[in-house]
């Protein structure tokens, strides 16, 4: 048995779970959490650990211990915060998001949003040049995915027009 404390008198680091349909039970912790309700999502059942003789008794309810799981926590901790890192990377890399415009906007707000932020960074006007750098990459990836995105869409027309073609006609 794990070294969780499992007290069946007062129901602590148990789960509940309904042998009638299989379910684990919710917990709900009465008023001074001195008494706890458990309730059977699928057949809507409702304990009460104020009863506890009566779980070891009764045929259509069955405790389990819960199961210390600190050590699997902090696996998912340290995965979940490198899964964080990631991907705060990866916005920062967003051309979209440098220059605050959405990928539904048209090239003429893409295009002043680019020439507004630019009278701001460039160097002449007081800003860095890396960050003129920084903002002449990200304009020239939202162009290229654009101009990608309008080839792709023109060989997929073209392939249902050749697929058109090709079918045979109906006959009357």
């Amino acid at each position: 048995m794990s070294p969780v404390a499992v007290s069946w008198q007062t129901l602590e680091n148990v789960e509940v779970e309904c042998t009638h349909c299989g379910v684990r039970m919710t917990l709900h912790e009465g008023s001074g959490r001195r008494v706890k309700y458990f309730r059977c999502g699928s057949c809507h059942r409702w304990v009460s650990s104020t009863y506890t003789e009566i779980f070891r008794t009764d045929a259509k309810l069955r405790t389990h211990p819960v199961k210390d799981t600190s050590a699997e926590d902090a696996n998912f901790l340290q995965v979940k915060d490198r899964l964080d890192r990631w991907l705060a990377a990866l916005e920062e890399q967003d051309p979209y998001r440098m220059l605050g415009v959405s990928p539904l906007d048209s090239p003429e707000v893409v295009r002043a949003r680019y020439r507004e932020l630019a009278l701001e960074r460039h160097p002449d006007r007081g800003g860095s040049a890396d960050k003129m750098r920084e903002l002449n990459d990200a304009y020239e990836r939202i162009l290229k995915h654009r101009q990608r995105k309008r080839e792709e869409a023109v060989a997929q027309r073209k392939r249902v027009e050749d697929a058109a073609v090709s079918l045979p006609a109906r006959s009357r």
